[in-house]
């Protein structure tokens, strides 16, 4: 690009300035991008260090690929200022705002990781979140192993609010290039020592990836129809927050149902409110659907007492006509929706059900009581129970929780010991 010298206004000179001020821009970005792609500035390098291999390869991987588009972009738009002309001003100009939009999508990508990695760079809370880690990729190994797919890599982070969430693993992020390399799953700190929420989470992957939600949502709307009419669409939507709860429930049972209840627990505005197109059940409803899991899984239980609770808490006097028609219309279908749920096959899963591949019974109060008998006194000590146990040990103090205030207490505090050595152990 020739820049030229002062004198005279010409006709071309606004031009010029415009190609001027264009490459000086471009160095801004590409000097921005030399600083944002350094791994140092991403996270420190313990945190990098106490990340499994293969995840930390994953993530460097991703973020190199994306910052090697843009810092080509960026060459690419660099040669062509040094070949240009007044013509060429405006088409250049406007790619330079396209660098500039894909450079703040590429940092908004990067500082999620960013934050991410941050949140595991001090004890307990690395040890806690590695062990989330392990928690999550266990619970997905048992349905995808069998069935020959790969297992995603889990990196979790701590985080505020009272619901947990997932970026899943194959979808597109900000950078809008890069597929997520990685399932990334936000715990949030309240629940960080009870993280059944943790494993609602991998089933939203694990559905992602075997298709269930799609299968779920038929069966629901097609099931229901005779009983609920139009109302069973309604159901039929809420299909993928119905499957990560299974999910869930069928690897810590009674446990998960009683941490969903504290997580949507409110007023009877919160607990019946009904907004069209969210994906979560109506709060007094999907608290309800885990007690009807529990009865058609393991019978009368303590979860009685809880949905006793949650009736009488919520009477739900004030909730409009259609809100309270939904619920009348649902409270008997209940059952019939676990079932569906529970206990119906899927092509996902090869023509077997979900409760096939992860037997719920296995976290069923008699076998939680067998489990703590076999752990003795020692076992929430030994590495390799805590290592292959990890889920059903998650069960079983999650199951204690629900007793009584002392219970939760003694229950998170052993969940702490546990998930402090399983964390240990993971980065060693």
């Amino acid at each position: 690009m020739t820049v030229p010298a002062p004198g005279p206004a010409s006709r071309h000179e606004p031009t010029d300035a415009i190609l001027v001020e264009t490459a000086r821009q471009l160095e801004h970005w590409r000097l921005a991008l030399e600083r944002l792609a350094a791994p140092e500035t991403l996270a420190s390098p313990a945190s990098w260090q106490f990340l499994e291999h293969y995840l930390g390869v994953a993530l460097r991987a991703t973020i190199n690929t994306a910052t090697e588009r843009l810092r080509s972009r960026i060459a690419t738009l660099a040669a062509a200022l040094d070949r240009s002309g007044p013509n060429d001003a405006a088409r250049l100009r406007a790619e330079l705002l396209r660098v500039r939009q894909h450079y703040l999508r590429l940092e908004t990508m990067i500082e999620f990781y960013a934050d991410a990695l941050a949140t595991r760079a001090v004890e307990p809370m690395g040890s806690w979140l590695r062990a989330c880690d392990h928690l999550a990729t266990r619970a997905m190994a048992e349905i995808l192993t069998p069935l020959g797919l790969q297992v995603p890599a889990v990196l979790t982070f701590a985080d505020k609010g009272s619901g947990a969430a997932i970026w899943k693993m194959g979808l597109r992020l900000w950078d809008g290039t890069i597929e997520n390399p990685v399932a990334v799953i936000k715990v949030t700190r309240h629940n960080l020592l009870r993280p059944t929420a943790t494993l609602h989470e991998a089933g939203h992957q694990i559905a992602h990836v075997l298709g269930w939600n799609t299968e779920l949502r038929d069966a629901l709307a097609n099931g229901l129809q005779p009983r609920l009419g139009p109302l069973a669409q309604v159901w039929a939507g809420w299909a993928s927050e119905i499957a990560g709860d299974a999910f869930a429930f069928c690897h810590t049972g009674f446990g998960a149902v009683s941490a969903l209840h504290d997580v949507v627990d409110g007023d009877d505005d919160a607990v019946f409110f009904l907004m069209p197109g969210d994906p979560h059940p109506v709060a007094h409803l999907r608290v309800l659907l885990g007690v009807a899991m529990c009865r058609r899984a393991f019978g009368a239980g303590g979860w009685d007492r809880l949905a006793e609770a949650w009736t009488d808490a919520h009477p739900g006097s004030g909730i409009d006509a259609g809100t309270r028609e939904l619920i009348e219309r649902s409270l008997p279908a209940l059952d019939q929706i676990a079932g569906l749920t529970l206990y119906r096959p899927y092509r996902a899963f090869r023509g077997r059900s979900l409760a096939d591949l992860i037997d719920p019974r296995r976290v069923s109060p008699s076998a939680l009581d067998t489990l703590e008998r076999d752990l003795g006194q020692g076992g929430l000590h030994s590495r390799h129970w805590i290592w292959d146990e990890a889920i059903r040990i998650l069960a079983l103090t999650s199951y204690r929780a629900t007793r009584d205030a002392a219970s939760l207490r003694q229950s998170v505090l052993q969940q702490d010991a546990v998930m402090r050595r399983l964390g240990l152990k993971r980065a060693a």
